[in-house]
Parts: structure tokens; sequence; C-alpha cells
């Protein structure tokens, strides 16, 4: 009895958080709550950004948007001529394009290097305040879709916000990396897409194809996920009933989708000859079949290597291993990948030199590999050697993913204790109340999310940073979970004036 009529709550609770919403007086002030809140959100953003150097690849974003502003090519060259290149997703080249155009408005162009650090550079940065506030009222809407309080919408945002907050050159508002805006991108997409199903709305529905879309160009890995997207939300029409309505529906979400993607995805097809987003994608895999050739001391070390900093010496203890198996020599001396040691210096003569047998490493090992076939197939008057080594790279490490399958799920454990060791509980725990509950939206909800990090797990080597473009599903999900019980608080509670809001 008890459990009906906990089940009965929380639909009923569901449905008065969507179907039927709070007055208009009460929207106005929630809505007015939350942009008062996104501004200051922008406003700290401003203050946080510096002109702070960008390095790895927020230097290779700005290098692209600066050849595309001034030549017109989306080119990864520092020196003339500026050869098209596909290396990195293109809406992030782009934003940060016009952001250039806009620094030369005022201040004139310049050379090549002064974009790269100073005055030019910390305001082509400024666009990260406005990604910031989007950031923050997106999952404002999308939380309040799910509660009926704002402030609980409130907090779902300050923790999705709260990873970007930092005035380093990691993941924050001071970097270019492509995070930030693939998290609103996100949290955009699921938000229409829930609307979407919910209201069976067209409208909602390109909306969502189109947000999808675009979080492709800037997450390539998304277009394998909304593929299968797709095909879980026609498994599900099909087993309720598959009308003509649904299906035009599944259509004109793929129909959006495919209306951004489709001009990025032809531009390199004619000019590489491969029809993909980006060309990252064949060092990631080799790089990731390497290291499912860890032996099981490695194995058991990757858990102290990828732990968080504050918990290594404990997990360090707990499994027997000390820094020192991470120097030149040591056991665990292939899973180093930390800047300024000798073992960084030894593999990155060895990857220059396009010699992966002399890397250490396995990092250095796939990125060695991929030098010594660009100047192979550069030897051969290839056009473009580096699409051919990544073509090349991707098969060979595709093949050995294919025949190694159980290491890389062995693998993927240790690779979500690197990078998401809470997000991902947060999600499978959220899908699971979501499935049991029967509140099928809020799965539908966090599913992308938790694809996109199980994806990372399996084909990648899983850097920290793209886990965090999940952070703002999982904290809805957290928040609608955490709503749902304080609706159960005691009788005596409530009578002291604890009330939602």
């Amino acid at each position: 009895m008890k459990k009906a009529t906990l089940s009965k709550l929380e639909n009923n609770r569901s449905a008065s958080s969507t179907d039927l919403p709070a007055s208009a007086p009460r929207q106005r002030f929630s809505f007015l709550i939350a942009g008062s809140a996104a501004l200051v959100l922008g406003i700290v953003a401003l203050l946080l950004i510096n002109g702070s150097a960008v390095v790895k690849d927020s230097r290779q974003n700005l290098q692209m948007a600066v050849n595309l502003a001034h030549c017109g090519t989306m080119s990864g060259s520092d020196q003339p001529p500026c050869r098209p290149s596909m290396y990195r997703e293109s809406l992030p080249v782009l934003v940060s394009a016009a952001m250039v155009r806009v620094v030369d408005g005022f201040l004139g162009k310049a050379d090549n290097s002064q974009y790269f650090s100073g005055a030019r550079v910390k305001y082509i940065k400024w666009q990260n305040a406005a990604w910031l506030m989007l950031l923050g009222w997106a999952v404002f809407c999308a939380a309040r879709y799910f509660t009926a309080s704002w402030v609980w919408a409130i907090l779902a945002a300050l923790l999705s916000v709260k990873p970007f907050l930092t005035a380093t050159n990691v993941q924050g508002v001071n970097d270019l990396y492509t995070e930030l805006p693939a998290a609103v991108l996100m949290t955009g997409a699921v938000y229409w897409l829930v609307k979407a199903v919910n209201r069976d709305s067209r409208v909602g529905f390109l909306a969502a194809g189109l947000c999808y879309g675009l979080l492709a160009l800037a997450k390539a890995a998304m277009l394998y996920l909304f593929i299968g997207l797709l095909i879980v939300l026609l498994a599900t029409y099909v087993k309720r009933a598959l009308r003509a309505r649904r299906l035009l529906n599944l259509l004109v979400l793929f129909a959006g989708a495919a209306l951004v993607v489709t001009p990025w995805v032809a531009r390199n097809w004619l000019t590489f000859g491969q029809a993909q987003i980006s060309e990252r994608g064949g060092l990631v895999l080799y790089t990731r079949a390497l290291m499912n050739q860890v032996t099981p001391t490695e194995y058991r070390g990757s858990f102290y290597v990828w732990a968080r900093p504050s918990l290594q010496p404990l997990v360090g203890r707990l499994l027997g291993f000390s820094a020192q198996d991470l120097a030149l020599g040591g056991r665990l001396q292939r899973l180093n990948d930390d800047l300024g040691t000798e073992l960084y210096q030894h593999d990155l003569r060895a990857e220059q030199a396009g010699r992966p047998q002399d890397a250490i490493t396995l990092h250095r090992q796939a990125r060695a590999e991929r030098v010594r076939l660009e100047s192979e197939f550069e030897a051969q008057r290839i056009p473009y050697p580096e699409v051919a080594a990544d073509g090349a790279m991707a098969r060979e490490g595709a093949t050995l993913i294919e025949h190694n399958f159980g290491a890389d799920l062995a693998l993927a454990v240790p690779l979500i204790w690197r990078c998401a060791p809470v997000i991902f509980p947060a999600l499978v725990i959220t899908l699971a109340y979501a499935l049991r509950s029967r509140k099928y939206l809020l799965a539908l909800l966090v599913l992308p999310g938790l694809g996109l990090v199980v994806f990372y797990a399996l084909a990648t080597h899983f850097e920290p940073r793209p886990a965090i473009v999940a952070q703002s599903t999982a904290a809805i999900g957290v928040i609608v979970m955490l709503d749902a019980l304080w609706q159960l608080r005691p009788r005596w509670l409530r009578r002291l004036g604890v009330s939602k809001c």
C-alpha cells in the first residue's frame, strides 16, 4: 500500500510539473529569479576571464578560428598557406572566428602570434560568459520542467555551471575548449526533445534535431549517440504503436540534425574524401587499442594513476603504488602522461621523430605512430597525409579493439573511475529511478548523457574534460530525485513552515 501511494504521488508530481504549470505570477517570478541568476553568472565569468595564453586543444581551436577569420579557410596552419583542415569540430571554431572579427573591428588586425595571449584572447574568451549564461538558463528551464520549485531548478543550474567557474586554463571560462558550448547544446537538445515527446510537438522535434546537429559539430561523438537515440525512440514507438505521426516526428528530428551536419560533412568529403566531422577519431581509437594491452599490474595501477589527486595517496597505499612507479623505469611508466618529467621529454622526442618503437608511454606511442604514417603518406605524395594517416589508424584501432573487446570492457571501469566517478553513478541511479517510477521523460533526459560517458569509456582514452558535458543532465536527474524525496518529508516538518517554494 505504501509503495502504491509513493508511485501515485510521484506520478502526480510529474504531471503537476509539466502538464499543469504553476500560475502565471509564480512562473514570472521564478523566471525573473533565473534571469537574474544568469546575469550574475555572466558577470562572474567576465571577472574570471583574463588574457592568459591558450594551450593544447584550445590553441588548435583558436588557430583554426584566426585562419578562418583572416584567410577564409578553416585551417590549423600557423604559417601560410592556410591548408584546409578538419582536425577540430567546426562549431566552436566558427564562434571564435566571429569573435576574432569583432576584436579586429575594434583593435585592428594583428599578427597571428598576438591572438593567443593578452588583450585579444581575453576578448575572444568573452564568448564564454554568454555560453555560461545560456547553460544556467537551459538547466533551469529543464529542471523547472520536472519540478514545481524554482529553488530546485536554481540549485540544478548552480551544480551544472560549477565546473566552469574557474580561472585556470583547464576546462573553465578562461579557455576555449569545447566542453562549455557542448554542455549548453546537450542541455538544450534533451530539453527540447523531452518537451516534444511529451506534447507531440513537431516544432519541438525540429528544435531538438537542430540542437543535436550543433552538438555533433562541437563533439563529434554525439553523432553516433544521436543515431542510437533515434533507434531507441523508434523501438519505443514500435512497441507502443508506430503511427504515421510519430514516424514523421522522428523524420523531423533527423532532418533537423542533418540540416546542420550535412554541409560540414559534405565539405570534408569534397575536400578530403572523408565523410566525417573531424579527423581525430583514428588517433583516439588507436590510442585506446594500445591501452587495452595493459598488463595486470598496470591495470591495477590505473586506479591509482587515475584517482583524484586528493585520493591518490590513499589509493596508492591500498594498492601498493607510489609516485616512483610512474617515473622512468617504474612499473606504471607506460601510463604516465605528466608534462615536464624526464619521461615526457624522452617520449616527446620519439613522437617528433615518428618512432613509436622508441616511445615508452602508450599515449606517445600512438602519437608517434601518427607522425610516422604522415611521413609515409607524404612521401607517397598523398594530398592530405594527416587525413590518410588518421584513417589508417582508425581501421587498425577498430580491428584491435574488436579482437580484444573483453579487455576494452575491463578498461572502461578504471576510465570511468578516472573521469566520471560521480557523474556516471548519478546518471545510472537516475535512469533506474525513472524506469522504476515510470517517469520515461526523465529517462529520456538522462539517456544521452549516460550514453556519452559510456561511449567515451569504451571507445576512447577518456580524458577527464568530456565527462562534464553530461554533468548538467546528471544534476537535473539528482535534483528531480531529491525533489521527490522532499515531497515525502514528515508532517511535523511541514507544520514548522518548511514548505515548497
